[in-house]
């Protein structure tokens, strides 16, 4: 197996930044808010600033879209959704 090397890791890193910043450009409300730890609120242009520095903040934010567009893939998802009726 070809191990990754810190381009390409880099690269997947920026990617992955270009993928969240649209999501939440294009998917969220600009009147919502969304709360991590001590920061406070953070409204959506907040939200894209933090990812865009690729602080603390902004690495969780796209950790959390990461694990869900996993959990759309596998179909986990679903499944939960399935549940609640």
């Amino acid at each position: 197996m070809k191990k990754e090397t810190s381009s390409q890791k880099n690269e997947m890193s920026e990617k992955l930044k270009e993928l969240v910043i649209a999501r939440i450009a294009a998917r969220m409300s600009s009147n919502l808010k969304l709360s991590i730890g001590a920061e406070g609120s953070l409204n959506k242009e907040e939200m894209i600033q933090h990812v865009k520095k690729g602080d603390e903040v902004g690495n969780q934010i796209m950790q959390v879209h990461l694990n869900f567009m996993k959990a759309q893939s596998t179909g986990q998802l679903t499944r939960a959704l399935n549940t609640l009726r």
